[in-house]
C-alpha cells in the first residue's frame, strides 16, 4: 500500500479546530482585559465635612477633585464608586484655618459697616487672615464599604482625614452621641476612629 502525503486542503481541515479554539481563547482574554480596564460604575451621594479639631475650621475640601464646603452641612453631590474594591485610594485636599477668629498677631476682625458692607480695615484684616491658611493634600486608603450612605470627610488631629462612606460604619462612629458637649463629641469620634490626639513635632 502506497502512503501519500496530505495535501494543503487536508492539512487545513486537520488544523482548523485548533485554530478556532485558539481564536476563541484570544477573544476571551481580550474581553476579560476590557472588563478589567472599564471604569467602575458610580453613583451620586451627599457629602459633608466633620471637623473634630477644636480651635480650627475647614474652609473647603475636595475628594478626588470634587469640591466640598467646610461648613459641616450636607451638600449634593459627589460621585463615588458603587462598589468598594481592594486597594482603592482617594486624594483629599483641604484648606484649614488654624485660628478662625484671630490673626497671628491676636487681632480680631474689625466690625462691618452698619449697611452690611465691609470697610477697608476689614478687607486688610481678611487678607492677612487668609495668608495664614494651611493647605494640605493626602492620598489615603478608602475604608471598605458595603452600602453607600454618603461621603463624610472626618478631619482628625495631626492633619489626618478619614473618608467615611459605609452606612453601618457611619452609625457606629456617630451613633449615640446626641447630648454630648462639643469637646466630648469630638473626643468620642476621635476615639471611635482610632486616632490619636498627640501629634509628632511639626504637625
Amino acid at each position: 500500500m502506497v502512503m501519500r502525503a496530505p495535501n494543503r486542503g487536508e492539512m487545513a481541515a486537520v488544523h482548523m479546530p485548533w485554530l478556532a479554539w485558539a481564536a476563541c481563547g484570544v477573544l476571551a482574554l481580550g474581553l476579560a482585559a476590557c472588563q478589567n480596564i472599564a471604569p467602575p460604575k458610580t453613583l451620586g451621594a451627599g457629602a459633608r465635612v466633620v471637623n473634630t479639631v477644636a480651635g480650627t475650621s475647614i474652609v473647603h475640601a475636595s475628594f478626588n477633585g470634587q469640591s466640598m464646603g467646610g461648613g459641616g452641612g450636607e451638600e449634593c453631590c459627589v460621585s463615588l464608586p458603587e462598589q468598594w474594591r481592594p486597594g482603592m485610594t482617594a486624594t483629599i485636599e483641604w484648606v484649614k484655618d488654624p485660628s478662625p477668629e484671630l490673626n497671628p498677631d491676636g487681632r480680631r476682625a474689625p466690625p462691618w459697616n452698619p449697611d452690611g458692607t465691609t470697610p477697608p480695615e476689614w478687607q486688610r484684616w481678611m487678607k492677612e487672615h487668609q495668608a495664614n491658611y494651611v493647605r494640605r493634600k493626602v492620598t489615603t486608603a478608602v475604608p471598605r464599604y458595603e452600602t453607600v450612605s454618603s461621603l463624610v470627610l472626618v478631619f482628625l488631629p495631626c492633619d489626618e482625614v478619614y473618608p467615611l462612606i459605609d452606612s453601618a460604619e457611619q452609625g457606629r462612629v456617630f451613633g449615640g452621641l446626641r447630648g454630648l458637649a462639643s469637646s466630648e463629641w469630638d473626643d468620642e469620634v476621635i476615639r471611635r476612629l482610632g486616632a490619636g490626639k498627640v501629634c509628632a513635632a511639626g504637625r
